[in-house]
């Protein structure tokens, strides 16, 4: 009998331990985009933020689940089109309030196939610059990218470039940064919840 109970005191334990904290209201995902509309303001309304109905195919789960391979959700963005419609495939985080999902405002990573078959993202400059990460153990690693992932940079002023594409992580030819070091998903996310998101109150 008292060696039933230490057992069973020892599995507790065990679910204590190993059950990952999980913040139930999000569902992040790899998704694609298939579409992305304005929707404009009532009559009268001056809103302080734009509003847009996304449709994303989702790829592959990474937190939370759905049941469904296409995710429609509501975006709200200050400033302007959502940053995150300029790229094929991200990394979404959106919230579910009242049976209708909800981007995490400004949350995404843009992803890439690596060579390996697996998705990873550049270097997240905001995620590490982000004063919860100072102490973040995470670091960023040589990726192989099926394709090269280039970024136009002839916007950006020329003492910017550096802040924005810093060597090591990026390299440099005329107008364009070229991504060398990146992340894959699993510590991509563990930025963004160690980071902004618990920042936000959203994980402890």
């Amino acid at each position: 009998m008292q060696k039933i109970i230490v057992i069973l005191i020892s599995l507790f334990f065990s679910n204590l331990l190993f059950a990952a904290p999980e913040n139930s209201k999000y569902f992040v995902f790899v998704g694609e985009k298939i579409s992305l509309e304005p929707v404009p303001p009532k009559k009268g309304e001056i809103p302080f933020n734009l509003q847009f109905l996304a449709k994303y195919r989702v790829l592959e789960p990474y937190r939370g689940s759905y049941n469904g391979t296409e995710l429609e959700f509501t975006v709200f963005d200050h400033h302007g089109n959502p940053a995150f419609a300029k790229y094929k495939y991200v990394l979404l985080y959106v919230e579910l309030h009242d049976g209708k999902y909800y981007h995490s405002k400004y949350q995404f990573s843009a992803l890439y196939k690596t060579k390996s078959g697996k998705w990873a993202g550049v270097y997240a400059i905001d995620d590490y610059n982000h004063l919860y990460n100072k102490n973040t153990t995470i670091k960023p690693e040589k990726m192989e990218f099926t394709k090269p992932v280039v970024m136009d940079i002839s916007g950006y002023e020329k003492e910017n470039i550096s802040k924005w594409f810093p060597n090591p992580y990026f390299k440099i030819k005329g107008n364009k940064a070229i991504a060398v070091y990146g992340n894959y998903i699993n510590e991509l996310f563990l930025l963004k919840q160690n980071g902004v998101l618990k920042a936000r109150g959203d994980f402890f």
